[in-house]
């Protein structure tokens, strides 16, 4: 039983960390947020466990809460968001927590419930021993939905073990029922959410899936197709769509030859597909092969490549380019903002430079601000270029909404000609440069960011992420 109970418990912390990533902007703060969360229950149920009984009034009834809170886990944290996100994102946040420490602290109790002093080594490692198993579960289960369904059929052991057969036929069949309508509630939960939290009119999940880096999430909304890594819009195939005309095409065709390209992050591989129809020959490098995977499958009607248009590689940046001797007449970063640890080691003065030993002569860095020029993080990320590129231009048009800053160690193409490209493209766009002379005065007191300093990376998303 104790066994069983450090299972459910590992499951539900693994769970609930997934889920309130992915619900509520996922930085290392909101990590840090999980965890504090899903051990702040088995501290509640350490000290409640000397004052309950075994088979009490108490300790059945919060069994009860324990096991329908289990079962709803999955899908319960964005239900909260979307009711209450909006207009109480920490009344949203509260109730999450509660959500998880019912389930939480009530596996933890079995042990001071149930153990004596003589027993408490042997069934404190029964314990562990199950949350080792679950571990190793998660390391060998092929995808989300059979790792789900192992979650909830975990609390069927539990009530077997706990309460006999006829409960643990009980706790069986609400377990089957949630395996089977799983994508059902998918779609719906997640449509309810993304309807509410973000503004689409009649959204649509067309695929979900949690990769080791994220959570997947591809939507249909109307005429629009959306890609959302976490919870956070990466692409959409109508407001976003400009975008990669901005980062990719425009510095692709005013380049005076179209040789070698190289886009670091697939996405919805839009930016790799406009430099393959301007006749580069493209590299992708994307870290996580689902995004890719999904990205590819599920854009075809936007990017309509085939397979043997483009090179794909799946890696991490910094390591692919570490090993590679191979050189580019433009790199294109199409990378998430530095709002984590992990995506701000790209944005830094030490990758930048290291993108920059790949460049061809003539070639050209294309990477997004993620802010207006004015804002402090788009400054720390012209910041980093200005310390590697001797010649940079910011791009702005009100049809992206994000500017683009052009880097080179000279441009081999004027403003007048980035404005004339934008122009021919959309007419109706206003669009504002700032040249190199401009961006320096503007950043000249401002640190860029740092592989060395990243508690800098933890504020910037602590700003985002706070509710105004």
């Amino acid at each position: 039983m104790l066994a069983s109970g450090g299972a459910a418990l590992f499951a539900c912390q693994y769970i609930a960390a997934r889920e309130l990533g992915s619900t509520f902007f996922v930085t290392e703060l909101s990590l840090l947020l999980a965890t504090l969360i899903t051990l702040l229950g088995p501290s509640i149920g350490y000290a409640l466990g000397s004052r309950l009984s075994p088979s009490g009034i108490g300790e059945n009834l919060w069994a009860l809460l324990a096991l329908l809170s289990h079962l709803a886990l999955p899908w319960s944290i964005r239900i909260a968001s979307t009711w209450l996100g909006p207009a109480h994102p920490g009344w949203a946040l509260l109730t999450a927590a509660v959500l998880i420490m019912i389930p939480c602290g009530y596996y933890a109790v079995l042990l001071p419930l149930y153990a004596h002093s003589d027993s408490l080594p042997r069934l404190y490692a029964a314990e562990l021993g199950g949350a080792l198993l679950v571990l190793c579960c998660l390391a060998l289960m092929p995808s989300y939905l059979l790792l789900r369904a192992g979650y909830l059929l975990v609390p069927v052991v539990l009530a077997q073990l706990r309460y006999g057969r006829w409960v643990a036929l009980v706790a069986l069949s609400g377990s089957a029922a949630l395996i089977g309508l799983g994508p059902t509630l998918d779609q719906q939960v997640t449509a309810a959410y993304y309807h509410r939290v973000h503004g689409l009119q009649a959204p649509t999940l067309r695929a979900s899936d949690y990769s080791p880096h994220q959570r997947i999430d591809i939507v249909a909304d109307g005429a629009e197709t959306a890609l959302f890594l976490d919870g956070v819009p990466f692409y959409r195939s109508g407001s976003l769509d400009a975008f990669s005309v901005l980062l990719a095409e425009v510095p692709g065709a005013l380049r005076p030859t179209q040789g070698t390209a190289l886009v670091v992050g697939s996405g919805s591989f839009s930016s790799a597909a406009r430099l393959h129809r301007l006749g580069y020959r493209v590299q992708v490098i994307e870290l996580d092969a689902r995004v890719a995977a999904l990205g590819f499958t599920h854009f075809a009607p936007i990017h309509r490549l085939a397979p043997h248009d483009i090179t794909l590689t799946i890696d991490d940046a910094r390591h692919a380019l570490a090993h590679s001797t191979a050189r580019f007449d433009l790199i294109v970063l199409d990378v998430p903002a530095p709002y984590r640890i992990a995506t701000a080691l790209l944005h830094t003065p030490t990758f930048y430079r290291q993108v920059a030993q790949h460049l061809a002569p003539g070639g050209v860095v294309a990477l997004s601000l993620c802010e207006a020029l004015s804002e402090p993080l788009a400054q720390r990320i012209a910041q980093s270029a200005a310390q590697v590129f001797a010649e940079l231009l910011v791009v702005d048009s009100s049809a992206v909404g994000l500017p683009v800053l052009y880097a080179a160690s000279k441009l081999p193409f004027s403003k007048e000609q980035v404005a004339q490209t934008l122009a021919e493209r959309d007419p109706s766009s206003a669009v504002e440069l700032f040249p190199d002379t401009h961006v320096r005065r503007l950043i000249r007191a401002v640190r860029p960011l740092s592989d060395r300093d990243l508690l800098g990376v933890l504020l910037l998303a602590r700003q985002v992420y706070a509710p105004e």
